[in-house]
Order: structure tokens, then sequence, then C-alpha cells
């Protein structure tokens, strides 16, 4: 589970973000919260909101997460030479040369609490560390400083950490991630703390929905009868006028293809494996009224696309950042997905969900507490800031969303005067 993210000169961050899911004292909506044996007496948060205007940098939250994420994974595949895609604060002559800086603190598979980081630029790890808390007190794992020299590293291990270290530092080249690399070489200490970031840590962006995570719910559905019946519930609850749905493996045949696809194209498809999902309608007096899923909306589209992944991260008790979560989908439907994360029942193994919106109707006091809601406002400078509603302290019963709209929590955007009837004036007048 996560408990914090930090992130510095990344994107439009250009000062240090701490975006935190440690739940406050606040004693309202108590259900919002998982206990944990293992972080004292604090408890974390089932899901958090982020809001923003647009262009204020709400996306970059959860590519932030991405970024780690893809970066834990694949840094040890990557070619030499090849540049690590991270982007710091550009509308600055003094960061844009500087590293940027990611840092993630969470709850392993066994409850021990982990705090990762590491600075890096195009080129290399600058920094990198690793602090283990498996009896409530820190543990140094792990240390590395790059030099001033591409090849000079400085490499600083605890006492707690078994296993070839040194040995596994040795190949572990400048812009690799030290994390990345003994797991790959089989580091059973290091096992723990890279799998949260292979499995437990997952993101989705608006891009991923049309194809890929359709099939991948599609996929899932066909292995686990419990995440077909837990889709087919999503969609009877969505009021779709849909009550099952099913999904055949196919081969593209030359007739299925478009006479117009290039060549190359159509050769590397014909007899490759497709899915196709077909929803079946609730229609009175007709038994047979089956759909494409192609043929629905896209709304309808996007949540059959969530209904896999969102069933998978709840039985597992996985981390989920979703930018755009209410894109195509009702409020009450963004509404119902919510508050599955933030029941004890639906939720029983300590999912989390977090997402940004523009959706005002979802801050409501009835569904998130206010230390679940977050705000992200860029400056004059292009500096985004992120800040939680706590600091404004709200009064217990509030109207959020009216606080919110007139400008009583910042960021919103401050629109100007309509100009479309001086625009026509002086073009009449030319």
């Amino acid at each position: 589970m996560l408990i914090e993210m930090k992130v510095k000169n990344f994107r439009s961050f250009r000062d240090e973000i701490i975006f935190s899911m440690v739940a406050s004292s606040d004693k309202s909506l108590i259900e919002n919260t998982i206990e944990t044996k293992s972080f004292g007496d604090k408890k974390l948060l089932r899901s958090a909101v982020i809001y923003g205007a647009n262009g204020a940098g709400k996306s970059n939250i959860i590519y932030a997460a991405r970024f780690i994420d893809q970066f834990v994974n694949t840094s040890a595949e990557k070619k030499i030479d090849e540049p690590i895609e991270v982007s710091p604060f550009l509308f600055s002559g003094d960061t844009q040369n500087l590293p940027s800086e990611f840092e993630i603190t969470f709850l392993g598979k066994s409850n021990i609490r982990y705090q990762y980081g590491f600075q890096v630029t195009q080129k290399m790890v600058v920094k990198e560390w690793l602090i283990a808390y498996p009896k409530g007190l820190p543990q140094l794992w792990f240390e590395r400083n790059q030099g001033t020299d591409i090849l000079d590293t400085v490499w600083n291990f605890g006492r707690n950490l078994k296993g070839k270290n040194n040995q596994i530092a040795e190949m572990t080249r400048p812009d690799v991630l030290y994390l990345s690399n003994a797991a790959k070489l089989n580091h059973n200490q290091i096992r723990e703390v890279y799998n949260w970031f292979a499995f437990d840590l997952r993101t989705i962006q608006p891009s991923e929905m049309d194809f890929i995570l359709k099939n991948l719910s599609a996929k899932l559905t066909m292995k686990d009868n419990l995440i077909k019946n837990r889709t087919i519930s999503f969609l009877n609850v969505a009021d779709l006028g849909i009550d099952n749905f099913q999904v055949e493996e196919k081969t593209y045949q030359e007739k299925d293809l478009p006479n117009d696809m290039p060549t190359k194209i159509r050769d590397e498809l014909i007899n490759k494996k497709h899915l196709e999902i077909y929803m079946h309608h609730n229609i009175p007096g007709n038994d047979n009224c089956v759909l494409p899923i192609e043929e629905e909306s896209e709304g309808t589209q996007r949540y059959f696309s969530l209904s896999g992944p969102l069933s998978q991260v709840l039985e597992n008790g996985y981390t989920l950042f979703i930018d755009e979560l209410d894109s195509s989908l009702h409020p009450l439907l963004v509404r119902y997905l919510v508050g599955l994360f933030n029941d004890p029942k639906a939720n029983q193994n300590g999912a989390q969900l977090i997402f940004n919106t523009h959706d005002t109707t979802l801050m409501d006091s009835c569904l998130f507490r206010r230390d679940q809601i977050w705000f992200v406002e860029k400056d004059r400078e292009g500096i985004s800031h992120l800040y939680s509603l706590l600091d404004y302290s709200p009064r217990k019963g509030e109207a959020l969303a009216k606080g919110y709209l007139s400008g009583r929590y910042g960021a919103i955007p401050f629109l100007g005067e309509p100009l479309w009837g001086k625009i026509v004036e002086d073009e009449e007048n030319k």
C-alpha cells in the first residue's frame, strides 16, 4: 500500500511535492481508511482525488507514478546509451540540467515499510537509496552516489542487507537502477521491494483505454471466473441494458481486413489470433440482441475496459493511479467505482485508488474525507503546486463543491471577460 510519494523537478513540478495517503486524525468516514499493523497507530486512505484547472499539472502526478513504475521495471533491460525518458522542469535554465528526484514509501506484502528513491537525468542515475523498517526502526539497506566521473560511483551497503551486494553493484551500469538489476540477478532480500513496483503499483492513462485495457479485461474474464462475475455485476449495476457478455477468440482472415490496409500490416495480421467481445442486451421479447462492443457507446466501452483491471486491483490489494477516471462515464458510475474502494466489504485487501477529475459532484463529504481531496495549481512561472484540502481547514458539512467553484480553495481557472463580440466588431470595422 502506498504511504507517500515525493517528486521534484519533474515536468511542471519544479519544487518538491509530497502526495500522502496517510489518514489524518479526522474521525469522519472512518471506513475510508485502512488499519495497518506495522505503521504505528496511523491509518492509510483507500482512495484520493485530485482537482485542478486544465493544464495545471494534475496528470503529472499520474505521470510521475508511471515513470517510477516503468523505470524500475525496465531499466535493467535498457540498451546502452539509450536515453532515460525523464522530463525535468523546462521553464527554468537552472533546472533543465539538474536531476529529477522521486521517492516512494510503501508497505510491502509482509507489512514491512520501505522508503525507496532515486535521482536521475536522461543519461544516468545520480543517487539511489533504500531504507527498510522491519521492526519500526530505519535500516539503511543501500545508498548510491554518482561521482563527478560517470564511472565513479560510491556505494554504501548496510549490514542488514545480506547477499552479493558488491558483486551486483559492479554489474550495474550508471544508467541502470540497482534495485532493478539486483532483482534481475535474483537478490532475494530485494525481491519484495521490486515486486511492489512490478505488481502492486498500477497506472492507467486515457490512451490505453481503446485497445490495451479492453483486451486485458477480456483476457482476465476468460481466465478468472471471479473477475468475469464481477464484470457482469459491474455491467448490471451501470444500468446499460446489458445482462451478460461473451468473449470469442478468433483468427484474422484476409476477408476480415480492409482492402486499403497496407500490405505489410495485412501480412502481419493474417492468421493472428484476436479477441472479439459481444454484449448481450436485455430486450423484452428479443433473446438474440447481441452487439459487438465496437457498436456500443464510448462510455460503455470504457466501463468494460476498466472492469477487468479494477477487479484485479480490488482482489489483490494493488495501488492504482488513473488519469481521467471520469472520461465518458456518468458521475454516478464514477461515484459507484470510488465507493467500491471506500467500502471495506468490497475492498478487503487494502486496494487504493488515486485519480484526477473535473467532476465537482464527487467533491462530497459523504463520499470523501477532507484528507482524501487534493488540488494542483500552476503559478505565473509555470510551476505546479500540490496541496491538500486540509490546508484550508474546511468546516465539517461545508459545501465543498460550491467553495471550490467559487475559488475558496484555489486550483480553478480564472476566466477573463468574453471577447467574441469585440473581435467581431473589430473585424467589421476594418
